[in-house]
């Protein structure tokens, strides 16, 4: 019988399940550290510090630094579409905010729905909202936040709302071309 081999990358071995995250696990305990012991909320220096046990574990493992760093700019470069959205998602609920546009919802939301139905109108409001733009996140951050001041005008509990309002955000984000 022969001896199992380690698994092979071109670069270099490839770690284990628990080696792999290790990294990860120490950033967040150093990031956790610095936010509930020294309450400071700056992730920079924890997230360099990863950065650093990752190269290193890059070298344990055989692999140059340009890899890791290559590694690291390709988990960027794939994010970023993401990121962006969530940015305009994030200016678009200020400019709501900012501009009135909230409190305009809840108000004419509290004239205008019952508390009969206003769950399955919610819902039915996220889905229409979510399918024209085709964003569950702006959805909950915008029309989500006005539904979510009407539920409470109402007197209906927090969790509802809320459920009602991801179900229909999600749902018409789903079916969105």
């Amino acid at each position: 019988m022969t001896e199992p081999t380690e698994q092979m990358h071109p670069k270099g071995k490839l770690p284990s399940l628990g080696l792999a995250l290790l990294p990860v696990v120490l950033t967040l305990l150093i990031l956790g550290l610095q936010i509930f012991y020294y309450g400071d909320f700056a992730p920079h220096i924890p997230l360099a510090i990863g950065i650093a046990l990752t190269g290193l574990l890059g070298n344990y493992l055989g692999i140059s630094w340009a890899d890791v760093r290559e590694g690291i700019f390709r988990v960027i470069h794939v994010s970023m579409p993401s990121l962006a959205i969530l940015m305009v998602v994030g200016m678009l609920i200020g400019i709501w905010i900012g501009a009135g546009t909230v409190p305009t919802l809840i108000y004419y939301g509290l004239n205008i729905l019952s508390p009969q139905i206003f769950l399955v109108a919610a819902m039915l409001i996220c889905a229409v909202i979510s399918v024209s733009l085709g964003t569950s996140w702006g959805t909950v951050g915008t029309v989500g936040l006005a539904l979510v001041g009407i539920g409470a005008g109402f007197g209906i509990p927090l969790v509802w709302t809320a459920g009602a309002v991801v179900s229909g955000a999600f749902f018409g984000d789903k079916l969105s071309p």
